[in-house]
């Protein structure tokens, strides 16, 4: 008989009650913002807010850090952008068969390169996101190549497509909601304790009688196909793709980058990182206009590596040592 799985909870595990506020708030506001600006910087940063989540529970979690999530993106949204733009099928239909095919896709990654530790299986993300690119690139019938693929702005929900910002605003944080509630489920269930004890000691996990391998497997394919969910809705936003800028690093990098930024491993970390990362990318960006071309990266890099010397864990591990720390000298 194999003993049971410790019941503890993983690291930096919240009650839930601040995302549930976050989301709140966040639903507030689209709904008394009217500025289309304004609605438009809402609806990027709640997309990578979810992507962020949706990346967490392959990094996060099982401990699976990936520089190739911009391949599940991609499929994703080249999934329902064919059916659609092909055949007419509804893009929510071609949503979940994007989803679909992320997961194999996740699950196939998985088996095959798992076992390889630290840099080595980064890399090996970061190569078949790179391949999946490429051959994106070169099937000009499917995906029209480098010249990118367009889709009719024919505003109707069957078609994912709106007039109005405020509507874009509301799918997308619907999006986020549903990926808050997923990791806060997986942090409360067995699996998320079981995720988290592969993570921090994958050999004495499996003397247990875990699986790794077969967790890993369920974490990066869920993972994956919330990804390819949130590349169709990136596509029915932008109405265009190009898989240079779609299925690239710097997409991979973007969305690996939210959680270490507000904290691995936790709910609230990626939708931190997503709340200052991507308003201030956007207002740096518009600021610094072609001028400076590439230096808001820059700055903002600088900002991540202020971050993760003061704070390893994140923001959101800055902000529990520092309301641990006024506790004490309150006390």
């Amino acid at each position: 008989m194999t003993p049971s799985v410790p019941r503890r909870p993983p690291p930096l595990r919240g009650a839930g009650w601040l995302e549930a506020l976050v989301v709140f708030l966040c639903a507030v506001a689209v709904a008394t913002v009217h500025t289309p600006y304004l609605l438009d910087l809402m609806a990027l940063t709640f997309l990578w807010a979810g992507l962020g989540l949706a990346w967490n529970i392959a990094g996060g979690y099982a401990g699976l850090i990936s520089f190739g999530h911009a391949a599940f993106f991609g499929i994703g949204a080249y999934s329902s952008t064919i059916l659609f733009v092909t055949a007419g099928v509804s893009p929510w239909v071609g949503m979940c068969v994007g989803a679909l095919l992320a997961a194999l896709f996740g699950a196939g990654l998985t088996l095959l390169f798992a076992r390889l530790r630290g840099p080595f299986f980064i890399l090996s993300t970061l190569a078949i996101a790179e391949v999946v690119r490429i051959a994106a690139v070169n099937a000009r019938d499917l995906t029209g190549g480098s010249e990118g693929l367009s889709i009719p702005p024919l505003p109707s929900l069957g078609n994912l497509v709106f007039a109005s910002k405020q509507s874009y605003a509301v799918m997308m944080l619907a999006y986020l909601a549903i990926l808050v509630v997923v990791s806060k489920a997986i942090e409360r269930a067995r699996i998320g304790y079981r995720l988290c004890a592969v993570r921090d000691e994958e050999d004495a996990a499996a003397a247990t009688g875990i699986d790794p391998l077969r967790l890993r497997t369920f974490a990066m394919m869920l993972s994956a196909g919330f990804t390819g969910i949130g590349g169709t809705l990136f596509a029915q936003y932008f109405l265009y793709l190009d898989p240079l800028q779609i299925i690239s690093p710097d997409t991979s990098f973007q969305i690996a980058l939210l959680p270490a930024f507000g904290g691995i491993g936790t709910t609230i970390g990626p939708i931190l990182g997503a709340f200052v990362i991507i308003p201030a990318s956007e207002l740096l960006r518009g600021w610094l206009g072609d001028a400076a071309v590439g230096l808001h990266l820059v700055i903002y890099g600088v900002l991540l590596i202020v971050v993760m010397l003061r704070a390893p864990g994140g923001l959101a591990d800055g902000i529990r040592r520092s309301v641990a720390f006024l506790r004490r000298r309150g006390a």
